[in-house]
């Protein structure tokens, strides 16, 4: 098998969940399995509907459990799920198109997801959730914003929650979302995207992680990612902000202790072009909004294939007719951002180029700060530095004031 952009990491924020005492789950539902080819869905939004309040949802061990229709479980109140078995998606492309639960940004689609308050769902390390992404990865060649894709796992309008101790393999889309959410620890997870097709290079694309959207106070730790695209971005909106709609917001930010290998990207930023060109998740753009007080420390990188401490804002997946950027430039505001203690080298694609910051004339990239940036090229060679139209730096990155 041939891993494509292969990334294994290991990332803590510094918020953590609220952690309070519930009552004990009242009533417990076990779920059966058809185990002959039909969809196990309608028995699981039973389950759900019967013990989604004061109660237990349980996957059995060792029981394959076929998810052919959309899983929307919402309302759920002091629930436990214990996942012990897998949960295996249909490959029925059409069915997924039309029917996955719709989320506006990007346009993505869902193949489950939950939402309330009070919610633990526990793999106890048997649980499995397999998205049979191959198939989409075919579908795709490499077109990371096709329409459509499953997400297999999302956390949305969740309050208190707590995810650990399962995998997900083989994902549609991106791995696992958390969508206008707060409060949640994800502790344990371990997530797996490869393909087995050896003749289309990076059909892998927009496999990410984890993704966090609207969502505030959210701690991902001992996890690990192979995946095609961004091992955690943190999208609009993300972490101890108040989201207005209109602006692309993320603040408050801390990576740490982070292990790179094969990656593309180390600590990236980007923002899109300034006028949006057709509409996501293929085109896009607007970059406009802020992205402040981020904390990248701890990196640890082996044969990245792009710059480890990188920002760019001319981001765009419309593939043609799209405006230069310097014909329409984003207007975003960068702030308090600091890159520290990054060790290790890069692919010899780089260069020795380490750091890269592109700002956009009419963006403001301000209080950006790096230290300890040891880096090496693939000769062993010093990393060097490029800044573009940022504020206290000059083009080697060198302090001005």
């Amino acid at each position: 098998m041939k891993l494509l952009r292969p990334v294994l990491w290991a990332l803590t924020t510094a918020f953590v969940a609220n952690a309070h005492s519930l009552p004990s789950p009242q009533h417990t539902c076990v779920i059966p399995a058809l185990k002959d080819g039909r969809d196990d869905a309608p028995a699981i939004r039973e389950a759900f509907s019967k013990c989604g309040n004061n109660g237990k949802v349980v996957f059995q061990k060792d029981t394959t459990y076929s998810v052919q229709t959309a899983l929307q479980l919402h309302n759920l109140k002091n629930v436990q799920v214990d996942l012990f078995g897998t949960l295996e998606y249909s490959t029925d492309v059409r069915y997924w198109i039309l029917h996955g639960s719709y989320y506006y940004f990007q346009n993505i689609s869902i193949a489950m997801e939950f939402s309330g308050e009070d919610i633990t769902i526990d793999g106890h390390g048997s649980g499995t959730i397999d998205g049979q992404g191959q198939v989409w990865y075919d579908l795709a060649l490499g077109v990371g914003g096709l329409y459509g894709r499953p997400i297999p796992f999302c956390l949305r309008n969740v309050k208190n929650a707590v995810a650990k101790n399962f995998q997900i393999v083989q994902s549609g889309k991106w791995n696992f979302v958390m969508l206008e959410s707060q409060n949640v620890l994800v502790d344990n997870i371990t997530l797996s995207s490869t393909s087995d097709d050896f003749q289309v290079q990076c059909n892998l694309g927009n496999t990410d992680g984890f993704d966090t959207i609207n969502s505030n106070n959210i701690t991902i730790q001992n996890s690990w990612a192979n995946v095609g695209d961004d091992c955690v971005s943190f999208k609009p909106g993300s972490t101890n902000i108040h989201y207005e709609g209109v602006r692309d917001v993320v603040e408050n930010i801390t990576a740490e202790d982070v292990s790179l290998y094969g990656s593309r990207n180390g600590a990236y930023i980007k923002t899109y072009v300034g006028k949006r060109t057709y509409w996501p998740p293929q085109g896009g753009g607007g970059g406009n909004g802020y992205v402040r007080n981020v904390v990248f420390k701890n990196f640890h990188i082996e044969n990245i294939t792009a710059s480890p401490v990188l920002i760019q804002q001319c981001t765009h997946w419309a593939g043609y007719n799209v405006p230069a950027c310097a014909d329409t430039p984003p207007t975003g505001f960068f702030s308090n951002i600091s890159w520290s203690n990054f060790t290790g080298y890069m692919n010899e694609k780089v260069g020795t180029k380490a750091i890269s910051w592109t700002c956009s004339p009419l963006a403001t990239c301000e209080g950006f700060s790096f230290k300890d940036i040891n880096v090496k090229s693939s000769t062993g060679a010093n990393g060097t530095y490029s800044c573009t139209n940022v504020v206290g730096y000059n083009s080697a990155c060198q302090k001005t004031n």
